[in-house]
């Protein structure tokens, strides 16, 4: 990663603000997929054309036009992470690595909290060749916490970021096999980003002071997707989700006892920058990654279906990222090199009984982070997802959907130092992670 200003040097706070904003969009770092019980149950092996409830307008429009009349559909969801942080060292900033830094505890254990979720679709058959829909949830939730007295403290404290997304959608039917969708999405991102801020070349925790950003936007992007029944046995699905480029406008603020500030004024003003407030906006440019995924649903028999998934996920666009201030600090430009990643997926369906499904799947999904960027803030890498669960028929109108996953990343190796990691120091740690996700969903058919 590189950073530049006009002067040529950076003040500890700019460089220490500008460390928050690499991992702001995290493909499998904190990509809520969890938008259809269905889908989470089979590993989203059944996304893009396998789903058997308006939840699949989520990640294919054109699957609306496989319900008729008017339906509802409204699903929770619940993350239970389990992380620990381990074999932590880091070193002071501005010291080429050779201050140790002390902080406690150990091994931080739970660092990534656990997340809520909710997803509600409404959709309506205009006529036998037309549906229309609309969903709403939260395609990006991740929160992580970190203690302030750490090792890890000038990399990352607490991260807290929501994208809430409204999606009208419309399915089209061309010919009794072909069908096209498209939707329009609507997102609303907050981010909430804190570390802690080194005063001097041989800081401990009583001198820090503590940086804090919040910041929003609210852009819009669009869905495109097709599914076409090759025979009464396989249907094939398809659909592209835009990048959605974020303006974020922010504000960022320094926190600490008026000695730990002063010192820090003086640092900055030492290396050539003059901090003018503790308060300053925080105005940047993100882009979320286009999604193109293809879905397979092949029926073996009345009682067993298979299916399969394949995603992109167009990471390469995350690059270069331009943060503004406006208390003295120079624009700060960090370059994050991420590349595009895929996830695959595969599942069963069995149909024990007329009103009883019984479902599994499995996914392994790539990191889009190259190994010398990876943060604790969204320690990614890659990872398993399996998932089980069930719907069942309660009348002709009513249907409930209950879904298990476990995910499982492999060890997680933090390796910061050099270049971008000059003026919060180097860190190196290891993270074990793993999660188990329930979701619960209520199906209407009016």
């Amino acid at each position: 990663m590189k950073l530049k200003t006009k002067h040529q040097t950076l003040s500890i706070i700019a460089l220490s603000v500008a460390s928050l904003y690499p991992n702001i969009s995290s493909a499998n770092g904190y990509h809520f997929l969890h938008q259809s019980a269905t889908g989470m149950s089979t590993a989203y092996a059944t996304n893009g054309t396998g789903s058997r409830d308006i939840s699949a307008m989520f990640s294919n429009p054109a699957s609306l036009i496989r319900f008729d009349g008017t339906r509802a559909s409204a699903g929770f969801v619940l993350d239970l992470p389990k992380s620990r942080l381990y074999n932590a060292t880091a070193t002071a900033p501005y010291t080429d690595g050779k201050v140790a830094v002390s902080g406690t505890p150990a091994e931080p254990k739970q660092p990534i909290d656990t997340a809520y979720g909710a997803a509600t679709y409404l959709s309506h058959q205009v006529d036998s060749d037309l549906v229309l829909g609309v969903a709403f949830g939260a395609p990006y939730a991740y929160v992580s916490e970190y203690p302030e007295t750490a090792v890890s403290r000038y990399t990352a404290t607490r991260t807290a970021l929501t994208a809430l997304n409204l999606s009208p959608s419309a399915a089209y039917r061309i010919n009794p096999e072909l069908a096209i969708g498209a939707s329009l999405n609507f997102q609303y991102y907050t981010a909430g980003l804190d570390t802690m801020v080194a005063t001097s070349t041989s800081p401990t925790v009583a001198t820090d002071v503590k940086s804090s950003i919040k910041a929003k936007d609210l852009s819009l992007g669009f869905s495109l997707g097709m599914e076409y029944q090759a025979s009464p046995e396989t249907r094939i699905g398809a659909s592209f989700r835009s990048p959605i480029h974020h303006s974020f406008r922010g504000n960022a603020e320094l926190t600490g006892t008026p000695a730990n500030y002063a010192a820090l004024v003086a640092s900055a003003k030492k290396l050539g920058v003059t901090i003018t407030n503790p308060k300053s906006s925080a105005d940047f440019d993100i882009n979320t990654p286009y999604m193109l995924q293809i879905g397979l649903a092949h029926k073996v028999n009345e009682q067993v279906e298979l299916y399969a998934n394949a995603n992109r996920f167009g990471w390469s666009a995350f690059k270069n990222t331009h943060i503004k201030y406006n208390n003295g600090l120079a624009e700060t430009v960090v370059d994050n090199n991420w590349r595009d990643s895929w996830s695959t997926s595969v599942g069963l369906g069995y149909q024990y009984s007329p009103a009883l499904q019984i479902r599994a799947g499995m996914m392994y999904d790539w990191t889009p982070t190259p190994a010398p960027t990876v943060s604790p803030r969204a320690p990614n890498n890659d990872r398993w997802n399996i998932g089980t669960g069930f719907s069942y028929d309660i009348d002709k109108d009513w249907k409930v959907d209950v879904a298990y996953q476990y995910i499982q990343f492999t060890k997680v190796t933090i390796a910061l130092e050099g270049g971008n990691n000059i003026p919060r120091g180097n860190l190196h740690a290891n993270l074990d992670l793993h999660a188990n996700v329930l979701m619960a969903q209520i199906n209407r058919r009016f």
